[in-house]
């Protein structure tokens, strides 16, 4: 069964893209399906209902064949990991400043490791939110808007009139007076579960109310948008009805608490499509490296998601954490985390969806003091303004804590550009730029909060700056620290030649003048070659595979010819001597054609054909593709490589295509 299945979903139903609105009816009825729902939030989305029982991996093969599709896709089941809460506690006065700022929301004011929170304190000297505030949408499992330190913080939609069975603003939705429930579709978001109200509570509980808690905004427009159903789960259909609601009610801010490893193209449209937005997300609480394992949609490659992990009272990481020095963007509070429960009530809980409301709330404030700051200046603002942390190198691209009182900072002086951004360091793998840290305020007030290095295959400039590729770069702690962002690359057989760009940004996102530079990397030495092209050839072939004329390839590969029925063939390389090269590494390219199951896999031996190690699977479909992998557990040792098909119900023109074979090393 195909990667998309293996996680849980809605049966009998897909999310399908079309390129044209006319062809939706046409290509439903050839599955024996309908549409059932279209999303305006994007183009030509839809979902679909098949027959009961329909094989959907089959229904899935039928329309990626199929002209009129862009993408096609389970709808998925998502469910809340972090639901449980572990203490509940009453909601009694303690004293502080507001009223209601009790000693247990360290991550406010931490009394037992002075420093550790997010400065709220001084954040609230310059702004404690406004009831005319930007409208920050809670994508969760609802809210209780009757809870006495949240009601008063809750959007309400005047255009409509309560319970009068109508929709009274015409947005699709009746008596939506409080929010949304995407996942039933109706205008009712009360939360059941209670995981919503919590990180609602910890955004925009009232402050100074003399009562229970205080949120990181005193005063707010909170939107409840309810995709998870009380038994905590949700659907791709639910969800991109939320993001929808969410988007025609205006939101500035969405809070999303929640994710799973399984892309959805449909959903990262969505998001795409609501471009008005910072969309701040949980990293995920499987302790593990997101820059290698995924999790969505935290990690959808978005300019306006701003991804969250958890800390602790301590400053440190919190065990269950998600981290990425290139994945996950802040950290904030998120462990025993005090907030609001359904029915009144206060509750701890734990989690990376803990810490993503400290940030939406920090992202709320910074909208009420500068509301003309659009996505790209509040996440500017929440990253750069982070309090660097030794706990957290390596962990963060900020590897920092949420700082929300530096975030609100009214400085308009740029930190100055240094004068030495060069490349000091080229190999056939890497370059290395380098540069001197500069001031906060030109060469004054501390380091600058961050940096910025992009690469790019043209020149950089103002006009093109976006679409170069960032470059993970170090926090100078003082001016003058000597610090360097390594741009890593496959080796290739020719010399590539990278150009580079600079700018020392501050913690209101202000950014130095552009520098630039450039690095010649050499050419990789080449220990293996072969385009195929010529009459001999050193490969050994059974089966199906020939050689065949490709146009716009020449002569390649295939066994794509459909002159043998045999399910099994093999396509041998020469032996390959590695027994004096170091950090060994093939390259080739390749496209996969079939209509019906099969599997193709890339092999190695070491030892003369007794042993084969399987490098990889190889399962995309319709294209040319460049395959890359890395040899160099092999180095030293003389090598065959070996390409395995087996392929159920072959039909002429099933099978695949291989060109351009070539090992270097460096």
């Amino acid at each position: 069964m195909r990667s998309e299945f293996q996680s849980e979903h809605v049966p009998d139903e897909l999310i399908v893209g079309f390129k044209n609105p006319q062809d939706q009816t046409k290509v439903a009825s050839s599955l024996g399906g309908e549409i059932v729902e279209s999303y305006s939030l994007m183009d030509q989305v839809t979902r679909l209902k098949l027959p009961q029982g329909t094989d959907l991996t089959q229904a899935v093969l039928a329309l990626r064949q199929s002209p009129d599709v862009s993408f096609v896709e389970p709808n998925q089941i998502l469910r809340l990991e972090d639901n449980g809460v572990q203490t509940a506690v009453s909601g009694e006065e303690k004293p502080g400043r507001p009223n209601d700022l009790d000693e247990r929301l360290w991550g406010l004011k931490n009394t037992k490791t002075p420093g550790a929170d997010i400065s709220a304190l001084r954040a609230w000297e310059v702004s404690t939110g406004s009831k005319e505030g930007p409208l920050i949408a809670v994508i969760d499992s609802g809210a209780d808007y009757r809870h006495p330190d949240l009601a008063a913080n809750i959007a309400v939609n005047s255009a409509e009139i309560p319970g009068d069975g109508k929709d009274n603003d015409g947005n699709g939705v009746v008596d939506d007076v409080f929010g949304y429930n995407a996942f039933e579709d109706h205008g009712d978001p009360m939360d059941g579960l209670g995981h919503g109200t919590h990180c609602t509570g910890t955004i925009a509980a009232e402050g100074d109310n003399g009562q229970g808690i205080v949120g990181v905004q005193w005063h707010g427009q909170i939107l409840p948008v309810k995709i998870f159903h009380d038994r905590g789960l949700t659907t791709t259909d639910a969800i991109l009805r939320g993001l929808e609601y969410a988007k025609k009610r205006g939101a500035v801010i969405t809070s999303n608490s929640w994710g799973g490893p399984q892309p959805s193209q449909a959903i990262r449209q969505a998001f795409a499509s609501f471009p008005s937005a910072l969309h701040v997300a949980a990293a995920g609480n499987d302790g593990q490296d997101t820059d290698a394992k995924p999790t969505y949609p935290a990690d959808y490659d978005l300019p306006n998601i701003l991804t969250v992990g958890a800390g602790n009272s301590s400053d440190s990481p919190s065990w269950f954490t998600n981290f990425g020095r290139q994945s996950v963007d802040i950290f904030a509070p998120g462990e025993d985390i005090l907030s609001t429960i359904p029915g009144g009530g206060y509750g701890v809980k734990s989690g990376t969806s803990m810490a993503t409301p400290h940030v939406s709330g920090a992202a709320g404030l910074v909208a009420t003091v500068y509301p003309e700051a659009g996505p790209a200046e509040l996440k500017d603002r929440l990253l750069y303004s982070s309090d660097p942390l030794d706990s957290l190198q390596g962990m963060a691209v900020m590897e920092g804590r949420l700082n929300a009182h530096r975030a609100l900072s009214e400085d308009r002086t740029p930190p100055a550009a240094p004068n030495d951004f060069c490349s000091t360091e080229a190999t056939p793998r890497s370059a290395r730029f380098s540069w001197t840290a500069t001031g906060d305020d030109g060469w004054r007030n501390g380091a600058a909060s961050g940096f910025e290095v992009r690469v790019s295959s043209d020149p950089i400039s103002e006009s093109n700056w976006g679409e170069a590729t960032p470059l993970t770069a170090p926090r100078g702690k003082e001016i003058g620290d000597h610090l360097h962002a390594h741009y890593t690359q496959n080796p290739e057989s020719q010399p590539n030649k990278i150009y580079a760009g600079f700018r020392a940004v501050d913690e209101a996102g202000n950014r130095s003048p552009l520098l630039a530079a450039s690095a010649e990397l050499p050419a990789a030495p080449v220990v293996f070659q072969d385009s195929f092209e010529g009459e001999e050839t050193r490969w050994s072939a059974d089966g199906r595979w020939k050689r065949v004329r490709v146009e716009g390839k020449g002569t390649v590969w295939s066994s794509q010819s459909g002159e043998s029925k045999m399910t099994f063939s093999t396509l041998k390389s020469p032996e390959i001597d590695l027994s004096e090269t170091r950090e060994s590494f093939l390259r080739f390219e390749s496209r996969q054609d079939f209509a019906w199951a099969n599997n193709v896999f890339l092999e190695l031996t070491a030892d003369g054909g007794e042993n084969w190690n399987r490098l990889d699977t190889l399962k995309d479909r319709g294209q040319w593709a460049r395959r890359e992998y890395d040899l160099s557990a092999y180095d030293g040792n003389k090598v065959q490589i070996r390409i395995r098909s087996e392929n159920l119900g072959a039909k002429e023109g099933d099978g695949m295509m291989l060109d351009a074979f070539e090992v270097l090393s460096a």
